[in-house]
């Protein structure tokens, strides 16, 4: 057929397959520079880390099922394929939609168990995170569902040869519905932790930064508004087969998007030399200043290897020691005596401003002692 009319125009596959594999592998490596982050620091992965490392993954699956459909003609006119390039196309279309939706709802948690960080300042926005959990949850086994059943019998979604008795809901209005929530999902989770970022104590240029993350976040919620109109293009066209393929494009620009600036906060240790020289002298002197939580590393620097509590120290041998850190990471050590070994001390309060490295926020340790 292909032949009868002239060579066939592949620009629309080689422009999904590069925009698709130049997004994800922007993606693969904020993912793993995350986790090198962490790994610095920490030497653990959050519940924020192991979903984004589970939505990179869906991401790579996604990339995977694309660059498999072209091998059906995914991308061409319609004119240029057979009935069963047509069958298999319209089976990765299938499988496609559930993988996105996959992917989108696992990197929306992880932004949300992110936010539960902060939630140790705000309790407000844990609060609000919870009930943000609950909502991607919902709304991730309501798309599923749909997509799986929005043709009986199942078959009928790509078999559009031989299936004549089908029922289908309106795909339309479905389509519109569920990237318009996720729009708006999306802008959710982007102002949902303005009030508090701006209320911690932070240097300026601090929040500027963190803010600016953010403002860059807003281009995942862009590609998500083009997506959309990429979907109503592709309903109201009469070559399904070739308006399709800048759903996928879109798509890709969206969840990789959000990977990367969602990932930015953990690149930090890496590119701050002050942190590096800090957790290598500490760890050489057998020292570990930094533990972890369940949601997130929620940290106080204390003598020794053990992960306590924030805001309790560790009694040894009559003595303990806080290793506190200042507005740009400079640390110091204070040696108190236990309270009572001094008969007729004097006791006083010291403040002492302990860095939480991943929320950024600060928190003022009060400890009695006497001298």
């Amino acid at each position: 057929m292909a032949d009868a009319q002239g060579p066939v125009y592949r620009g629309q596959q080689i422009t999904l397959s590069t925009v698709a594999a130049i997004m994800t592998f922007f993606g693969v490596v904020a993912m793993c520079l995350r986790i090198a982050g962490r790994y610095l620091v920490v030497r653990k992965l959050g519940a924020d880390d192991w979903l984004m490392l589970a939505g990179t993954i869906m991401t790579c699956i996604y990339l995977f099922e694309i660059l498999y459909g072209i091998k059906f003609g995914s991308g061409l006119h319609g004119v240029d394929l057979t009935p069963p390039d047509m069958v298999g196309i319209l089976k990765l279309v299938y499988v496609i939609q559930l993988t996105y939706n996959t992917c989108t709802a696992l990197i929306k948690s992880s932004i949300v168990a992110f936010y539960l960080r902060l939630g140790s300042i705000d309790s407000t926005l844990r609060r609000v995170c919870y009930g943000t959990f609950a909502f991607i949850a919902v709304l991730w086994i309501v798309s599923q569902s749909v997509a799986i059943l929005q043709c009986l019998p199942i078959n009928a979604n790509w078999d559009i040869f031989t299936v004549t008795h089908k029922k289908c809901i309106n795909t339309l209005v479905y389509f519109y519905i569920n990237a318009g929530v996720n729009i708006l999902l999306d802008m959710w989770i982007l102002v949902m932790p303005i009030k508090t970022l701006t209320q911690i104590k932070r240097p300026k240029r601090d929040k500027i930064i963190l803010m600016a993350i953010f403002g860059v976040g807003g281009l995942s919620c862009l590609a998500g508004i083009i997506r959309l109109y990429t979907i109503r293009i592709y309903t109201q066209s009469k070559d399904p087969f070739y308006d399709g393929s800048p759903i996928n494009m879109w798509s890709m620009v969206e969840v990789n998007i959000a990977i990367v600036c969602a990932s930015v906060p953990a690149m930090k240790p890496l590119f701050h030399k002050t942190i590096r020289e800090r957790m290598t002298t500490g760890r050489s002197n057998g020292r570990s200043h930094l533990g972890g939580s369940q949601f997130g590393h929620q940290m106080i620097p204390l003598s020794g290897d053990d992960i306590s509590k924030p805001g309790t120290a560790r009694q040894k041998n009559a003595t303990y020691s806080v290793g506190a850190t200042g507005g740009e990471f400079s640390s110091s050590e204070e040696n108190m005596v236990k309270k009572g070994s001094l008969a007729g001390g004097i006791e006083y309060q010291r403040d002492f401003t302990v860095e939480e490295s991943y929320i950024h926020s600060s928190k003022v340790l009060r400890e009695g002692s006497a001298v």
